[in-house]
Order: C-alpha cells, then structure tokens, then sequence
C-alpha cells in the first residue's frame, strides 16, 4: 500500500471521529518533512530581584573638644565661666574696647566721661586744679551739655569696671584652689607610686640574696665532689 493511501485511511478515520473537519480532505502531510525538535520554553524566572543591600552608613566623625591646660575632667566649666548678666567671660583676656563693647558703652562721644576728659587735656596744667576745674564746667554748661549726664557716664563706668574686676578675681581665686586641690591629689598618688617603686626594689634585693645564698650552697657542694 502506498503511503498516500496510508494518508487518506488516517484523514478518515480522523473524520469520523471529529477531529478534524471536511475542508481538511485536500490536506497532504508531507512525510519527507522532518520533524521539528520540540523545546520547552524555559520558564520566565518570576522570582522578585532582590532588594538593593543599603550601603553600611559612614560614621559621622566629631572631634573630641580638647580640654585646656591638658586636664581631664567632665567639669569644664572649670575653664570658662560666663556671667549670666552680661555674657561675658572671666576665662580671657579683654581690651578696654572688648570690655565696654559687653557693657554696651561707647569709647568716646560727647555724651560720656571722654568729652570732659578731652576738655582736661586742653588746659594747660600749670594752671591750679580748682581753676582748671572751674574753667571746664563754664565749658560744658557753655556748650550746652548735660554735665550730670557725662558724671553720671563715668560713674557708671567705673561701677561696671569694679564689678568685672571683682568677679575676674573671684574666678581666678576659684581656679587656683581648684588647681591645688588637684595637685595634692597628684603628689599623692606620686609618693604611691614611689612607695611602690622602693617596694620593689627591696623585693627583689630579698629575692636575689635568697637565691644567690642558695646557688653558692649548691656551688660548694659540687666543688667539694668533683675535686
């Protein structure tokens, strides 16, 4: 039996049980044709990506703040006080300017001390005190300044200077007890230390002597043997 014969028996058996369809009778497998090779698609890889490892953060770096005079200890005030009235530190060195810049006072201007003290410096001082003196308050009232006003300026400078003064003498006397105290704390532990020290010393002497006593022994009893 040829094989388009073998063809047409399969297309019909094929059409009595429905599966396939009239219009396919003109249908002609051709058998010379090979068989593609059937591959199963790899499945899609569904899985989630994983999630993006945070870089580790960087330590943020802070400079530990140095403690004056090399002194360790959490109370620093100890090194700077500030006058809660005016802000200001007793821990530093200010210049006249500094100091009245912090009291809020001007350096100079015709309604301070500084005008009458400009007048002064125009008198000859030859002249005697009381004239002199008499002469500057006809200027000032002359001028039509507020001689009360201008005493009253250098009252009040000097209150002010006074009163820094007392508390820059009070924080330098609280600083050198504190000081002191430190330091004896220091000597104590240094003549520990000393103690110590000669402790050791004397350990070792006793332990030299103790060996040293023994290894002679052993010495004289090996040269006693071996002569």
């Amino acid at each position: 039996m040829s094989q388009r014969k073998e063809s047409n028996k399969v297309l019909d058996v094929l059409e009595k049980m429905r599966v396939i369809k009239k219009s396919d009778e003109d249908f002609e497998p051709d058998f010379d044709m090979p068989e593609a090779e059937y591959t199963e698609p790899e499945p899609e890889d569904i899985r989630p990506a994983p999630a993006p490892v945070p870089a580790p953060a960087q330590p943020v770096y802070t400079p530990v703040p140095e403690t004056p005079y090399g002194i360790s200890g959490e109370d620093h005030s100890l090194f700077w006080d500030e006058s809660p009235q005016t802000g200001m530190s007793t821990d530093q060195y200010l210049d006249i300017g500094q100091l009245y810049s912090v009291f809020d006072m001007k350096t100079a201007g015709t309604d301070t001390i500084y005008l009458i003290e400009s007048y002064i410096s125009t008198l000859p001082e030859t002249l005697p005190a009381e004239l002199r003196r008499s002469i500057i308050l006809k200027i000032v009232a002359a001028s039509g300044f507020d001689f009360d006003l201008l005493l009253n300026d250098g009252i009040d400078r000097v209150a002010q200077l006074n009163d820094y003064s007392s508390r820059f003498a009070s924080r330098t006397e609280e600083l050198v007890e504190r000081h002191n105290v430190e330091i004896d704390a220091l000597e104590r532990q240094i003549q520990q230390i000393r103690e110590t020290i000669n402790e050791r010393k004397n350990l070792h002497k006793r332990q030299f002597l103790t060996i040293e006593s023994e290894a002679q022994r052993l010495k004289d009893v090996l040269d006693f043997i071996t002569k």
